[in-house]
């Protein structure tokens, strides 16, 4: 103990992995006792080996047995364990190693003789025997010396400082951005330091031969229980059955083998890492070094012909087009900028996408301005890259959460202490007969064998082995069997918007330009028509478009926009020399250039109205050469919403700055004057239309502004104080097969939620098209609010401004705003009536009319207030009042109006909440992520009732998955692999659509990029489920029923023959358990009763006491009857190899004609199966294998050969017969109790209705829905929205505006549609 610490924390034995992470984990210290080491093989050899093949399954509880506790700090064994969600425990048992000079001396001569450099550093050899370690913030710290362990293939070090062992990091947690460009490239010395602790720049894969394989296959617990199971067979002179099930597990096992040396294989070919890379060292020159020698610190040329990344890197000089479609599932091409140079700014891999090179990307293209080098900084190798945490998702999945597999071994165990009960019964009557001492024991343990069925775990995988075979010839592929049992039980799909429920390509609708005179313009939709001025210019030139092969490649949004201007692009190379702008100008933007006939598309007139001639500075297009440079691009970030350029007219000397982005950020961005008066009213008019609105603003730099001083600014001095232009206006349409799936989940009662990174309302539009919500369903918004905005409006306005700048810390300092829309029933007296009495009438009518000629005049009289001063919701919707909790808009409300409605109430208060019991909730990823950290009643209840969230996040996707599942739903998540991974990885059936390796983890991928496959996923999960279940209660019905004849049978000494049990269980067990599967999944419209997904629950339960009290009750009865038959004669044993007698014909007749009832009673056909009728196969096996038991019950006294092979001896004709009639009788009993008290007493009118219940559901969301209904007036409806008066180019689609512009509040951390 003197090697201990004073200090507490050095002596601890326990600690925490990645504290406060996602991924945090508990460590303890081990170190060997020769004590508990001795006394553990001790017992092993006591045990014949059988307590090491026990500790070798659970190798935690090896631990224990060898070492003792100790602190991690002398620790020469860790124990990780994981606890996933407090439902799941995983043990990892690791070996310390520790790092010293001698690796370091390894690799050092290894470098030594590969590089020409014969001689590094040899003056300063106490240098470079050191290691150099990392854990954050760029501090390596230098040790000769480091105890290290490897845990789910990331490297754990000993932090001596911190007295605990912490992950190695990369250089991208906690690094000022500044820290990069002061980099140069590292000595020989200090990345062979490096190295040692990161390790060569692989991704490494568990890789292990075929003779291991086949000796962890073998100890696979199954096979051992097999082996014993056959060992006793053997034993017990069971040879033929004993060899059937020897060869069946010998093919089983070197199948397995196969197909994980397969697997291993593959993944290691996707993650081989071959070829050289050129590193900058510290005296500025470039080497070419294999790219596994790569080390976090390296700076690296990125060659001009492009490659193939094999690290994470952060791009610091010179542009990059990359390939990320193997990350993010975007086929685009997307353009990475130089990392801003900035001390105060921290660098975050997601914040700073645009600027880190990602590994396993591919690099198609670099530019930089003159003979600069493209160069870029390592942050990340070998498993932590962005590919590695990919590889190691594959390699580590979460674990899944499924009832019935958690069932099913605790009905294993149940039928285990069943086997042990006969065991001791048998073991008990035979010593008590004095029977044999070695015959007792076979036969006692064969009883476990029979009650315990080897080949249960195989059969119960058969439905999920079809299912899976099935989905693979509708092209969808499935990386996790045990998922498809899950996706039977999905009562929630969740859906991403663009790419999934919408088509990933776009269409121009047209654009809304402002005018000179600050007021939006009519509507064009021939954007060809756009004079020459700075929106036209803002739409050419706001891209990242490049040229690759000749063709043009880049966003879809940006492709359509730039081609319906008719605009030409061209990169530096195709720019004549008297033009070269290459050095300033990469990409140059030309304008239609018109022929001297005029003949060159003469239909097309631009505008040239007296605004546009202010616009364009009186300056005709064919006076003056419009064409642009792009000087820099700021590419678009999620968190920003935006992208922007700064741009040089090639005829001009001014540079210009065109920023375009989501309307809501854009707002925020410029100058308030420059915004026309009804512009979020124009926004909402085309948003809740389903339509994709872009918002275009740009600002001039002032004319002293020169090249090398554009290059200079930040991205924060550029966008900002920037002048409004207009509107772009493009239409995403729903795919063909939307609506109809989302109906059909509809129908089913199976819930569907939107979940996209786009605006709410044309969320809530699109939710109205395809079918999430209806078109006469409430939706209400719900907005979270600085607390007090309201408050402080009514009675100062002028204080608006201050109040929203509070602490947001706090839970007090929010509030939940909820807008409401009713649909397609919206009526003027409808909404104010609904909306009053249900807010504001406490009291009585009395009471309303006595203020009401007040209250209508306050409403009136609202046409005079300012509206620019409210910010929290459109202009044209008004402040509320004390005593009004719901307004009408200027635009539609009259005095007149107002009087028929009172009288109406005045005359009769009725309260219409019909709206309140199916209403639908709204919000952005802002609200979500406010309620979701303050609000956590509100929470829930939203959750239970939300079906659209708009603007999410990434990251806030797979959170809400994650809060779904909480509330006990089984949730499906459907994207299409580009923002979606996360929440494709934690739902219950992740169902990609993209084929990107992004999207590899996820458990369910489609060819077919619709969202169809998520009905056939459903349903070929119900009939897996359905399967599973059948097969399950089957396996153990065939079990119980073997066990009920064998211990009758023992009763006398007797026993089924070696015949009669390879007959039974290879012609009728093995037959029906490897065809039940083949019922393909029904075809019909998907039922609203989700398949049983628990054993353990009444329905199962009753179904297998019910079948096997009729079981017992026909053989004991069949028993008795032989018995009483006057020519019987009771068996005598004489011989172990004669067995045949009376009581054997008859226990195995009534048990053979009971395993084929069962079978057939268990293959269920619709609604989750088609009829059993249709699976031939299954069919074929039942009338042959029944006509071959009524031959061996009545016909098998003619064949001799036949009933000396099973050992029969044949009754005389009428109990033949009366067998027979048992048989059929079984048939019909069997058939009563699992169509009437099963199906129809005990689930349908028993647990159904229990689960349909609120009260006794076991579902939380259940309980959830009750509460809601019991809450009268809520949600508190803050706004109203209604139609607002129109133009006259849209009279004639009906409208609804439920839009708030969020002036004062944080930037929503969603994602800006149509970018990636």
């Amino acid at each position: 103990m003197s090697n201990y610490n004073d200090s507490k924390d050095s002596k601890s034995c326990t600690g925490l992995l990645n504290p406060d992470q996602e991924d945090q984990m508990n460590v303890c210290g081990y170190r060997r006792s020769l004590l508990r080491t001795g006394f553990c093989w001790a017992c092993i050899f006591l045990t014949c080996g059988l307590l090491r093949l026990v500790l070798h399954w659970w190798r935690h509880l090896y631990l224990y047995a060898t070492c003792s506790q100790c602190s991690l700090e002398e620790a020469e064994q860790v124990l990780v364990t994981e606890d996933y969600q407090g439902k799941h425990k995983m043990y990892h048992v690791k070996q310390i190693q520790v790092l010293n000079s001698s690796n370091l001396k390894t690799l050092l001569e290894k470098e030594q003789q590969t590089r020409e450099s014969k001689h590094i550093g040899c003056d300063h050899v106490e240098n470079l025997l050191q290691l150099s370690v990392h854990f954050n913030s760029a501090q390596f710290k230098r040790c000769s010396s480091l105890r290290i362990f490897r845990c789910k293939q990331l490297v754990y070090a000993w932090n001596t400082n911190m007295n605990s062992f912490q992950r190695i990091n990369g250089l991208d947690l906690n690094i000022p951005c500044s820290y990069y460009h002061q980099q140069r490239g590292l000595t020989v010395n200090e990345q062979i330091s490096r190295r040692i602790v990161f390790g060569d720049n692989e991704i490494t894969v568990p890789l292990r031969d075929l003779k291991t394989l086949l000796f962890l296959e073998v100890l696979n617990p199954f096979y051992v229980f097999q082996l014993f199971s056959v060992i006793l067979w053997f034993t017990y002179d069971y040879y033929y059955y004993a060899c059937v099930i020897l060869l069946m597990s010998i093919f089983g096992i070197t199948m397995s083998v196969l197909q994980t040396k397969k697997n291993q294989d593959v993944l290691q070919k996707t993650v081989y890492n071959t070829g050289n890379a050129w590193v900058v060292d510290h005296k500025g020159l470039s080497k070419e070094l294999p790219t596994r020698a790569i080390v976090p610190g390296d700076i690296i040329e990125i060659p001009s012909s492009g490659c193939t990344l094999h690290c994470d890197a952060i791009l610091l000089s010179g542009n990059c087009i990359l390939d990320e479609s193997m990350l993010t599932g975007e086929s685009v091409p997307v353009t990475k900028t130089p990392l801003p140079s900035k001390r105060d700014m921290i660098f975050d891999k997601t914040e700073h996408a645009r600027h880190t090179l990602f590994c396993g990307t591919k690099v198609i293209q670099t530019r930089y301005i003159g003979s600069k080098k493209v160069l870029a900084f390592v942050i990340n190798t070998g498993n932590i890259t962005a590919k590695g945490e990919l590889i190691r998702s594959i390699l580590y999945p979460p674990p899944v959460d499924y009832k019935f597999e958690q069932d099913s071994y605790k009905f294993i165990q149940f039928l285990a202490i069943i086997a042990c009960v006969g065991f001791i019964y048998t073991l008990v009557t035979k010593i008590l007969r004095g029977t044999d001492p070695v015959k007792i024991a076979v036969e006692s343990l064969d009883l476990i064998t029979i009650v315990v069925p080897p080949a249960l775990p195989a059969a119960m995988t058969v439905g999920r082995f079809y299912a899976q075979k099935r989905l693979k010839t509708s092209e969808i592929f499935c990386i996790s069997p045990r998922s498809i049992n899950v996706a039977g039980s999905i009562n929630c799909c969740c859906f991403d918007k663009t790419g999934t429920l919408t088509e990933d390509g776009l269409d121009m609708w047209g654009v809304v330009p402002k005018s000179s005179t600050n007021q939006f313009q009519i509507p064009l939709q021939n954007v060809v028509r756009l004079p020459y001025d700075h929106f036209l210019f803002g739409m050419v030139t706001c891209h990242s478009i490049t040229i690759l092969n000749g063709r043009m490649m880049g966003d879809p949004l940006d492709l359509k926009m730039f081609q319906s201007t008719g605009w030409k692009l061209e990169d530096s190379n195709n720019i004549p020399d008297t033009e070269k702008y290459g050095i300033l100008y990469p990409t140059i933007l030309r304008q239609p250039r018109v022929c001297l006939s005029g003949m060159t598309e003469p239909e097309i007139k631009r505008q040239s109205s007296v605004d546009d001639l202010l616009a364009t500075v009186g300056i005709s297009p064919a006076q003056k050469n419009f064409d642009h440079g792009i000087v820099r691009e700021f590419p678009f970030t999620s968190a920003l919403q935006r992208m922007s350029v700064v741009t040089r007219c090639l005829s001009d000397q001014v540079f210009n700055v065109y920023c375009k982005g989501s309307p809501e950020m854009l707002e925020k961005l410029c100058i308030p004057q420059s915004l026309p008066d009804n512009y979020s009213q124009t926004l909402s008019e085309f948003a809740k239309k389903g339509y994709r609105i872009i918002a275009i603003a740009f600002k001039s730099l002032a004319h002293k502004m020169n090249y090398t001083k554009v290059q200079r600014l930040s991205r924060e001095e550029v966008e900002n104080n920037l002048e409004f232009l207009g509107f772009v206006i493009l239409e995403n349409r729903l795919k063909p097969d939307t609506t109809k799936v989302i109906n059909a989940l509809n129908s089913a009662k199976i819930r569907t939620i939107m979940i996209t990174g786009d605006n709410i309302l044309t969320a809530i539009s699109v939710a109205r098209d395809c079918g999430i919500v209806s078109a006469s369903q409430a939706v209400i918004t719900v907005h979270a609010d600085p607390l007090g905005d309201s408050e402080i409006f009514q009675t100062n306005t002028t204080a608006l401004d201050t109040e929203c700048n509070v602490d947001n810390s706090s839970h007090k300092h929010y509030k939940l705003q909820y807008t409401l829309d009713l649909g397609s029933k919206t009526s003027r007296e409808y909404l104010y009536k609904s909306s009053l009495n249900s807010n504001l009438f406490g009291q009585e009518t009395t009471e309303f009319r006595a203020h009401d000629a007040k209250t209508i005049f306050r409403m009136e009289s609202t046409n005079s207030l300012d509206n620019e001063s409210s910010s929290s919701y459109a202009e044209s919707v008004l402040p509320t009042s004390d005593s009004l909790a719901s307004v009408k808009t200027t635009d539609t409300w009259t005095h007149n109006e107002a009087a028929e409605v009172d009288a109406e109430l005045g005359i009769k208060h009725s309260e219409d909440e019909s709206w309140r019991q199916q209403c639908t909730f709204a919000m952005d990823g802002k609200t979500w992520q406010i309620v979701k950290d303050h609000f956590p009643e509100e929470k829930e209840i939203l959750l239970t009732r939300g079906s659209i969230y708009a603007r999410m996040s990434p990251d806030q996707k797979q959170a809400l998955v994650l809060e779904l599942q909480n509330l006990d739903y089984c949730v499906a998540m459907c994207g299409d692999g580009a923002n979606d991974c996360g929440a494709l990885k934690v739902a219950h059936a992740g169902i990609s659509l993209s084929e990107t390796e992004a999207s590899i983890a996820s458990p369910f991928t489609s060819r077919n990029p619709t969202i169809s496959a998520v009905l056939r996923v459903i349903k070929e999960g119900r009939a897996a489920l359905a399967t599973s279940f059948g097969i399950f209660k089957y396996m153990a019905a065939y079990s119980l029923v073997q066990f009920i004849s064998v211990m009758i049978l023992y009763s006398i000494d007797s026993n089924l023959t070696d015949k009669q049990y390879l007959y039974v269980d290879l012609g009728l067990i093995s037959i029906f358990a490897f065809f039940f599967g083949k019922t393909e999944s029904f075809d019909g419209n998907l039922v609203e009763q989700v398949p049983l997904s628990s054993l353990i629950s009444s329905t199962p339960l009753a179904s297998l006491l019910l079948h096997l009290t009729v079981v017992t009750g026909f053989q004991v009865t069949c028993w008795i009857h032989l018995h009483q038959q006057p020519w019987f004669k009771p068996f005598k044993a004489t011989d172990e190899d004669h067995l045949g007698c009376v009581e054997n014909y008859t226990m195995f007749c009534i048990s053979s004609f009971q395993y084929i009832i069962l079978a057939f009673v268990f293959s269920k056909g619709a609604p989750y199966r088609k009829p059993l009728w249709s699976n031939r196969p299954l069919c074929l096996a039942f009338i042959i294998n029944l006509c071959i038991i009524v031959y061996l019950v009545y016909f098998v006294y003619s064949s001799d050969w036949v009933a000396t092979f099973f050992q029969l001896i044949v009754p005389s004709k009428e109990f033949r017969y009366i067998m027979l009639a048992y048989g059929a009788a079984a048939f019909m009993c069997h058939i009563f109790v699992e169509s009437f008290l099963v199906e129809y007493l005990v689930f349908k009118k028993y647990q159904v209705q229990r689960e349909k219940n609120w009260v006794t559901s076991k579902q939380k969301y259940m309980r959830l829905e009750h509460d809601i209904s019991k809450i009268k007036n809520w949600p508190p409806i803050t706004e109203v929205y209604e139609p607002n008066n129109f133009a006259d180019w849209e009279r004639e689609q009906p409208t609804y505006v439920s839009l708030h512009a969020e002036q004062n509040h944080d930037t929503q951390l969603g994602k800006f549609p149509g970018f990636s």
